[in-house]
């Protein structure tokens, strides 16, 4: 039985979009799948969570920046608001969670609860900076350049594309 059951989650795991090399962008199915997901709070914000096989939580937090900004720019809207959120890792599962709101201004968010600083961004620009290399790899940091030992150098995080800031 355990090594049926071993079978099956190796199985799970190997076919999965996130062990073919390329990362998986979409919707995230099943107890071990990966992805996004997304709703709505009370007040109206977007509560979105991501979910991958990753060491680090950097890529779990950049693919819930871009989610954000991509669900902005479906609402019509040039900016979105981070109003918090927060990346972790453990056992080879990283997961990102960002609240978020689509903007029509560029002033910063007001009465941030859920973090101590917030900030509104530019869509446009975190769509460019979190798309990979040539813009077709939602949740990538795009390199922007080099450091001083010839190492890729990029931006992302928190922070990317900010315009304006609110600080407690």
């Amino acid at each position: 039985m355990r090594i049926t059951l071993a079978a099956v989650i190796a199985a799970v795991v190997a076919s999965s979009p996130a062990s073919a090399g390329k990362l998986y962008y979409g919707p995230k199915s099943g107890p071990f799948g990966t992805g996004y997901k997304h709703n709505v709070e009370k007040d109206g914000s977007l509560r979105i969570v991501t979910e991958y096989h990753a060491r680090g939580a950097d890529l779990a937090l950049d693919v819930a920046l871009y989610r954000a900004a991509e669900l902005a720019r479906e609402a019509g809207k040039p900016f979105v608001q981070v109003l918090g959120g927060y990346a972790y890792s453990r056992t080879g599962v990283a997961v990102g969670l960002v609240y978020a709101r689509p903007s029509d201004t560029a002033a910063a968010p007001t009465g941030c609860k859920r973090a101590k600083e917030c900030y509104t961004a530019d869509v446009a620009t975190v769509l460019q900076a979190l798309g990979g290399r040539y813009g077709n790899e939602p949740g990538i940091a795009k390199p922007t350049g080099t450091d001083a030992f010839g190492r890729s150098v990029s931006f992302s995080g928190f922070g990317t594309g900010a315009v304006a800031w609110f600080r407690r």
